[in-house]
């Protein structure tokens, strides 16, 4: 479009957005945060674990990399490329000790998976701050869930776009 924007004065942004649309050609939108929870997550040694329904949208589409300090690098790119091609249908980036970035097809939909990655998140938090031992799903009840999550009318932001829209205001 003639309106997307393809640099910014943020040069580390602009190194990793780049690094994400350099491994996947079909992506149309990064959303790149260092929201509470999923960054608290990045510092975790076991990290992202998908435990709930919610996490179907990730189950095996999480990349990881380990943060090398601010990406003011070029030559960084490659790196975190690779990280993202290591896993098939990579729809979330999770860099170590640093935040998350998530992607897809369009705003709408790299908005509403980052939006339900920072509640995933949260929950794994919540879970582990009980002090019980986390109940992992079977396996093939999350990957069940992970294929029927992607159908036309549950697919990220079909349902849930209007709403969160709604949830902002301007004044």
């Amino acid at each position: 479009p003639d309106d997307l924007v393809y640099s910014s004065s943020n040069v580390t942004a602009d190194i990793i957005h780049d690094a994400v649309y350099s491994a996947r050609p079909d992506i149309k939108a990064v959303i790149h945060l260092h929201t509470p929870a999923a960054t608290t997550i990045s510092c975790l040694e076991e990290g992202f674990q998908p435990i709930t329904q919610e996490c179907a949208y990730f189950y095996g589409k999480v990349a990881t990399y380990d943060w090398d300090g601010v990406s003011d690098d070029t030559s960084e790119g490659p790196q975190i490329s690779a990280a993202i091609k290591a896993v098939e249908g990579c729809n979330t980036l999770l860099m170590h000790n640093h935040g998350f970035v998530c992607f897809g097809p369009s705003v709408r939909h790299a908005w509403v998976l980052a939006y339900y990655f920072e509640k995933c998140c949260e929950i794994q938090l919540r879970a582990m701050q009980s002090g019980g031992k986390l109940r992992r799903p079977k396996k093939a009840v999350m990957q069940k869930a992970a294929k029927d999550s992607y159908l036309p009318e549950f697919a990220p932001g079909v349902c849930e776009w209007e709403a969160l829209c709604e949830m902002i205001s301007f004044d």
